[in-house]
């Protein structure tokens, strides 16, 4: 939580309020009688209206200091209470917000020299990769809502162009927006400048599907880091956001095997940060259900948020416009595949990327016209299926059997 002097956040909105009750309050009780007591010795009503702001002032620098002491044991970031739920009674809610400082880039997850530095023992943060996909996403932001939870998006620049709709409904619901590259692409494979290429341009057209900036938080495709993008984040001031707890909800579409993998690693781990997909039909059907369990085994929701917002270039955010242009209708009509559209649909024929030649401006769109021999030839469905080279099923960045 963002502090302001002392106070967190949450606090100095709520003495705001009381300020403002105070102001009220004066306004509407007379100079002769904004006291406690009247003429007769009796409390008056500006008196118990005066009186009940001071105890709730009162409370409130309490809890302060309670945050402020909280703080101390945790390094990374101000810490405090989440507000409470209101109108959901017994939902498990937010237990605190962590605030994120990414100016010199910190890493969180493992493997690191400290793998927990934002999590106390039974504290998880809810993480989901590789959308929006509007018939999953939903279903979880649903889940999400009825028990008060808040978790961190991490959006696919490409995914984001092609449903800016949904992207800007997870926002408006509180969840953290961050980024995934632009196209999901394994950059420890793949060169410097490419690399560089699918974090800029996943961070602008994110922040432009957005309509807003987003947070300064990155998490790398497959988890497969390289020590030089790993530097160019730090250069950016964005925090570099890894796992400990994998959902493997790609590798399943029964939620309860997706349920069962997280609770067993959370029975082992005590804590963590949890990778799923809001693309995966396991996720979409199990979150309720997994949400219900972390409340009965005592697990407590840490929601992450940045101190500052991630700042975009304008040569990406150039690129980013007129591929938001060019892919609006193509995108929006193409079947998605079952682990994400952003993923090759065939094999031996690479995807021509914004800035892969001189000109891509001049781009047509990816659903070509038919050609006239073909009128009359019945539609050919792209294979959706990976092939066999394709290892995002099959890759286990943390080398679980």
């Amino acid at each position: 939580m963002e502090k302001i002097g002392w106070v967190a956040r949450g606090e100095a909105a709520q003495l705001m309020s009381l300020h403002v009750g105070l102001g009220r309050a004066r306004r509407i009780c007379k100079p002769r009688t904004w006291g406690h007591l009247g003429d007769d010795g009796s409390m008056t009503d500006c008196g118990w209206q005066r009186l009940l702001i001071g105890v709730l002032f009162a409370a409130l620098l309490m809890r302060g200091g309670g945050v402020a002491a909280a703080d101390s044991d945790i390094a990374t970031g101000a810490i405090g209470p989440a507000a409470p739920c209101v109108g959901v009674p017994d939902a498990l809610g937010v237990s605190r917000i962590a605030e994120i400082d990414t100016t010199d880039g910190p890493r969180f997850g493992v493997p690191g020299p400290d793998a927990y530095p934002l999590l106390q023992d039974k504290e998880v943060i809810l993480t989901f990769d590789d959308g929006p996909v509007r018939r999953y996403t939903e279903p979880i932001l649903d889940a999400l809502d009825e028990q008060c939870v808040k978790a961190t998006f991490f959006t696919v620049g490409r995914m984001a162009l092609a449903d800016p709709q949904t992207l800007r409904d997870t926002a408006a619901r509180g969840h953290t927006i961050a980024s995934h590259t632009w196209s999901h692409k394994r950059l420890d494979r793949i060169g410097s400048a490419a690399s560089k290429q699918e974090i800029e341009l996943g961070f602008s057209a994110t922040t432009l599907a957005l309509g807003r900036p987003i947070a300064p938080l990155f998490r790398f495709p497959y988890l497969g880091e390289s020590s030089a993008m790993r530097a160019h984040l730090k250069t950016r001031h964005i925090a570099n956001v890894a796992i400990h707890i994998d959902s493997r909800d790609f590798l399943t579409r029964n939620p309860t095997v997706m349920r069962n993998n997280v609770m067993s690693q959370l029975a082992q781990k005590g804590r963590g940060i949890i990778l799923f997909h809001d693309i995966q039909p396991s996720t979409a059907g199990g979150m309720r259900a997994l949400l219900k369990e972390l409340k009965a085994k005592g697990y407590k929701i840490v929601h992450i948020v940045p101190k500052g917002q991630a700042a975009t270039l304008p040569a990406f955010d150039a690129m980013a416009e007129r591929e938001a242009q060019r892919r609006k209708l193509a995108l929006s009509s193409q079947p998605l595949a079952d682990r994400s559209v952003v993923w090759p649909v065939t094999s031996g024929t690479p995807e021509q990327l914004p800035w892969a030649t001189e000109d891509a401006r001049a781009a047509q769109p990816v659903s070509a016209a038919p050609s006239p021999a073909s009128k009359n030839s019945p539609p050919v469905r792209p294979n959706l299926r990976p092939a066999m080279n394709d290892d995002s099923w099959a890759t286990n960045p943390l080398g679980r059997p």
